[in-house]
């Protein structure tokens, strides 16, 4: 179903979302005389955590402008301490820090013969990250072709946009899609391949970003993020991606800048804290269309894997669905 032609207006600044959103544009020149190399997410990522924590559990990142800091892993006060039941907030911060503060030392005593599994261990976390927010939305399709499809994309390789009704992958998705009483049509299978495939170049963009480039997240990264991650992706209710992948709604807004100051500043942060706190505001903010929850926990686990060096695959458990 065509939706309507819905009036262009200019839209407002989401610079107030996060504290210190920098609404600067940048433009980069690639050089088309070499071909550049393949980009291995995975890879990087293992890179980046081996030069950036140190062997006390704490890790440098670049915030606020490119400034570098050191963060130890601290607790904030803002905890629920009725909404887990018996399970106490201190025990888990504790054995968080207790993980990454081994994680820490493996990175640093990291030898090149356990590189590839190190890389491989990341590349099914990011996968299952993805199949799990996907899950959430009732979205994507089946563990075994998204694991397939967002390993070729982080590790760089080119896909097709598209595949025949004889593809295996087709008949994979296509069977997803049954098993669940879904509709099952080659448009539904190409959506629900989409839906893989964007949100993993998705995670890639925002990772690489915020994570691996030490940016600050400002408003052209997160309308990037959700541009990709909507990509060629209508709504359920036939609305075209062309009028609202990368487009937000006005909305109220919150600052993160302080947060950041004040961490730099005392070189203590909980990640988990700090992340969540921004995700929860973001996705209430629900600043666009569709695609709001995913979007926000690729912000999540951006943030998380930049201050804490960790990453959180939300779904995989059915209270994480609520």
């Amino acid at each position: 179903m065509a939706s309507p032609k819905k009036q262009r207006h200019k839209r407002p600044s989401l610079s107030n979302v996060f504290a210190g959103l920098d609404i600067t544009t940048t433009s980069s020149s690639v050089s088309t005389s070499v071909p550049a190399p393949r980009f291995n997410l995975a890879r990087s990522i293992r890179q980046m955590m081996k030069s950036t924590f140190q062997r006390d559990g704490s890790l440098r990142a670049l915030s606020l402008r490119g400034i570098e800091a050191s963060f130890t892993i601290a607790m904030d006060d803002a905890y629920d301490y009725n909404i887990l039941g018996d399970i106490d907030p201190d025990d888990l911060h504790e054995e968080l820090a207790r993980h990454t503060t081994e994680v820490c030392e493996l990175m640093q005593n990291l030898t090149p013969s356990h590189d590839a599994a190190v890389d491989d261990h990341l590349a099914d976390i990011l996968s299952k990250l993805v199949f799990n927010s996907n899950m959430i939305e009732n979205s994507g399709a089946g563990a075994d072709v998204t694991l397939k499809l967002c390993q070729a994309i982080f590790r760089g390789e080119e896909i097709p946009d598209d595949i025949g009704e004889r593809d295996d992958e087709y008949t994979a998705i296509k069977q997803d899609l049954l098993r669940q009483n879904l509709p099952a049509g080659t448009q539904f299978v190409l959506r629900s391949r989409r839906e893989i495939v964007q949100h993993a170049k998705a995670a890639s963009y925002i990772i690489s970003e915020l994570y691996l480039r030490g940016k600050d997240l400002t408003e052209d990264i997160i309308l990037e993020t959700h541009r990709i991650l909507m990509d060629h992706v209508d709504t359920e209710q036939g609305i075209s991606w062309t009028e609202y992948s990368g487009v937000y709604r006005v909305a109220p807004v919150h600052s993160a800048r302080t947060d950041l100051k004040e961490a730099t500043k005392s070189g203590k942060i909980d990640a988990v804290a700090f992340s969540a706190k921004y995700c929860y505001n973001f996705v209430n903010i629900h600043p666009f269309l569709d695609g709001n929850g995913r979007a926000c926990r690729l912000i999540l686990n951006a943030m998380l894997l930049k201050y804490g060096g960790n990453l959180v695959c939300l779904g995989e458990q059915g209270d994480d669905r609520r």
